[in-house]
């Protein structure tokens, strides 16, 4: 239910819930050194993905699944 809501929301809903919730529960210097550290981890686990075209993916996948069938 929260994902839907998160999904529904822009940049600049989501930039004020963030900024709300931060009010409610602030960030302790000791959970943020933790956080600091997991969003390092995170980047580095980043990598660009390229281009991804579904409709040939889709075509290539029906051609290999049904191959043997084709055959006949």
């Amino acid at each position: 239910m929260a994902y839907q809501i998160f999904e529904q929301l822009n940049e600049e809903q989501l930039k004020g819930f963030i900024a709300m919730f931060r009010e409610i529960y602030p960030v302790k210097d000791d959970e943020q050194k933790i956080r600091d550290e997991a969003f390092e981890t995170l980047e580095s686990l980043r990598r660009s993905v390229p281009d991804f075209d579904e409709k040939r993916a889709l075509e290539e996948y029906r051609e290999e699944k049904y191959q043997e069938y084709w055959n006949l």
